[in-house]
């Protein structure tokens, strides 16, 4: 064989031998000698129990009037007995005639307002103004998501509108304009009169226009005694509605009765508050435990809680899935890997990133999560100022994967 194949021979063989103490350095650099860090904030834990169950309420239901039916009251909305609550028609065009008997009340509203004030104030100039401001501020909520005030928004847009181009209408223009007016709104409500009929609340509560046939069943009387094959038998109890145009809750005080574990005693007792998490808008609500029923051949109890707020908010809900959390736990949240023991003492703790450098700062365990722990730091009572200022912050980073960690290694 000829020397110079031996010496390309060595060559790669050199270059093999580089390529993979190279490629050896960068995974030992990755896998071993690198360090990974999250930035820690404050967060809210809750510890909860799985609960499947019923709203029991005190309703009254109001029968339909007709078959044209337009409900004047807000879901949700209390009422007084004797309120009006939706208007019946009798026709499609007394519908109509009565929708537009609504609008020319609305203009000579309008009219008045820009009659009964001054000039000054009517300036078409600071008009322009107040219209941009109503504009901008609309744009800004739409954008937003906040839909809370849309509609009383959008009638102060129109009313600015409407004064603007009424603002140099003479006097007398403005007066014949509203005669004129006056008169249209009486020739439309005598051709109206009695093809428009009202339902009226029977009693005073809180408006609903959800009628699920649970109104006669699910009555705070029926919790008496109640147990799980209770519920289930009250569940099957429903009965059909129909032509129901909506209910009063009569009572203030409302009342959530769910199936739950045996073992929920060993976490809430009757007289505790808890947080029971709904669906939707209803979201968290505060409620007290009612009672907690004695355990059926199946392990289970049923609990029933009950709230005197929040109502407003729950009137659309009936059976639902919730979570009942019985303690609530505030720290930082950190990521299980973060979390670390002392080999010598089996103190808990984190390595902070200070600068360039790990630092080991002792921490609390408060609650345990899926992937996260929430913690804070040890302190006592007799702690520095210098003490004080060192301990585990929100905004700090914490060392979540690197090896060879101690107290005072430098951080590359």
């Amino acid at each position: 064989m000829k020397p110079g194949k031996h010496i390309v021979r060595a060559i790669l063989g050199l270059m093999l031998a580089a390529i993979v103490v190279y490629f050896g350095v960068y995974a030992y650099r990755v896998f071993w000698d690198s360090y990974e860090t999250v930035t820690i904030y404050n967060y809210v834990g809750q510890s909860t129990i799985d609960a499947e169950g019923y709203i029991f309420r005190d309703e009254t239901v109001l029968n339909a009037g007709g078959s044209l039916e337009e409900i004047v009251v807000a879901e949700g909305e209390k009422v007084a007995a004797g309120d009006t609550v939706a208007r019946v028609y009798s026709s499609e065009s007394a519908l109509a005639q009565h929708e537009q008997l609504e609008q020319l009340r609305t203009e000579l509203e309008r009219l008045e307002y820009i009659q009964n004030h001054s000039a000054e104030q009517s300036d078409a100039m600071r008009l322009n103004e107040q219209i941009i401001e109503a504009i901008t501020g609309l744009h800004t909520d739409v954008n937003s998501g906040d839909f809370t005030e849309l509609e009383e928004q959008i009638r102060n847009l129109e009313d600015l509108v409407f004064r603007r181009d009424y603002t140099y209408s003479s006097g007398s223009a403005l007066s014949e304009e509203i005669i004129a007016l006056e008169d249209e709104i009486a020739a439309l409500q005598s051709a109206v009169e009695g093809a428009v009929d009202t339902v009226s609340a029977p009693v005073a509560g809180t408006f609903s226009a959800a009628v699920d046939g649970y109104e006669t069943v699910l009555t705070p009387e029926a919790l008496t005694d109640l147990t799980p094959a209770g519920l289930r038998a009250l569940a099957d109890s429903q009965t059909a509605v129909s032509g129901a145009l909506g209910k009063v809750i009569t009572s203030t005080q409302w009342y959530y009765a769910a199936i739950v574990p045996e073992d929920v005693s060993d976490h809430i007792s009757t007289g505790d508050t808890v947080t029971v998490n709904f669906d939707g808008s209803a979201g968290a609500q505060e409620m007290q435990v009612e009672s907690i029923s004695a355990a059926d051949e199946n392990g289970q109890v049923l609990a029933v809680f009950s709230s005197d707020r929040g109502l407003s908010a729950t009137t659309l809900l009936r059976e639902q899935n919730v979570e009942v959390a019985y303690a609530t736990y505030e720290g930082l949240r950190i990521p299980a890997r973060a979390l670390r023991a002392d080999q010598e003492t089996g103190a808990l703790g984190v390595y902070r990133l200070s600068g360039a450098q790990a630092e080991w700062v002792e921490v609390e365990l408060l609650y345990s999560g899926r992937d996260y722990y929430l913690v804070r730091s040890v302190q006592s009572e007799d702690m520095s100022q210098l003490e004080q200022a060192e301990l585990l912050r929100e905004g700090d980073e914490v060392i979540v994967r690197g090896k060879g960690l101690h107290d005072g290694r430098v951080i590359s």
